[in-house]
């Protein structure tokens, strides 16, 4: 799953002292989050179906909708051809996937197979018109810089996300707050964004100080019509901390085995959107019948 999220913000890493609660310092660990976001579609741009911008596609059947109700056809679907589209097959990682990851946390699943205004929106229709309200989503970055450059496999971007604040925002937001969050899978160049509902950490003493860390994560995957979470991915990704007493974490760890090249690029949670001016948001909810 691949897309185009162009977020700039960097946060700097350094020696952390971060506590989570005494009661999830155990040697194995679960963390769910009480929403499991659904699963949706990530809605390429390369010139391939589907693509939010073919003919009857989510913002076809938005635009006849608006043609119906108000008199006045919408060019949602032109707009979407004009500007989140490419013919370069090497952009083929582009699209929509941070846009989904979002809406899946922030919105109720839309509803599958709604009739307005004479036009039928299937279960990808619904989906792909909150998706692409969520092209532009308000967000709290929580870590990690992103990796621009293909060849990259050395700078301090590239070897962040570090262990220890993937650790601590695993315990934190999903375990002890049962809340999601959304990470980049790629240390590279490519952005594949997912997000968390889950873990399970195992832990072991190395002597010296060191802890070996396993972890398994767990992430909705973009799946085309399903309802719910029905499909889901699983990363397991090794690491070594220097966790205090108290549970805290004095230094930043270090990837071990694949990990060390197959780890998070960074970690962002989603707050809300800037809702584009090609989509009303007023008239997706109408055709909805929720708030989104």
């Amino acid at each position: 799953m691949r897309q185009r999220l162009l977020l700039a913000l960097t946060t700097v890493v350094g020696a952390i002292a971060l506590a989570i609660p005494a009661t999830a310092s155990a040697a194995n660990e679960y963390g769910s989050t009480q929403k499991w976001p659904w699963s949706g579609y990530w809605w390429p741009m390369l010139d391939t179906n589907p693509n939010l911008y073919d003919t009857g596609g989510p913002l076809a059947k938005y635009d006849q909708y608006l043609g119906a109700t108000t008199g006045t056809r919408g060019n949602s679907q032109n707009w979407e051809g004009a500007n989140h589209s490419t013919t370069n097959a090497a952009n083929s990682w582009w699209g929509h996937c941070h846009a989904w990851a979002a809406a899946s946390i922030l919105t109720t699943e839309p509803a599958a197979n709604i009739t307005k205004g004479g036009v039928t929106f299937t279960n990808e229709d619904t989906k792909g018109l909150v998706t692409e309200l969520y092209y532009s989503p308000t967000y709290t970055w929580l870590s990690g810089r992103r990796v621009d450059d293909a060849n990259d496999r050395s700078s301090a971007a590239y070897q962040d996300i570090a262990p220890a604040w993937m650790d601590y925002l695993l315990r934190y937001y999903v375990r002890y707050h049962k809340y999601p969050f959304i990470m980049d899978l790629n240390a590279n160049s490519e952005v594949w964004n997912f997000p968390v509902f889950a873990f399970n950490r195992d832990t072991r003493d190395l002597g010296n100080g060191n802890t070996g860390v396993t972890t398994k994560v767990w992430f909705s995957s973009p799946t085309r019509n399903k309802r719910g979470t029905p499909d889901y991915i699983s990363r397991t990704y090794t690491y070594t901390l220097r966790l205090s007493a108290q549970g805290g974490y004095l230094d930043t760890g270090s990837w071990t085995g694949d990990s060390v090249h197959n780890h998070p690029d960074f970690a962002w949670v989603p707050t809300g959107k800037a809702a584009p001016a090609h989509l009303s948001e007023a008239k997706v909810e109408e055709i909805l019948g929720q708030n989104v």
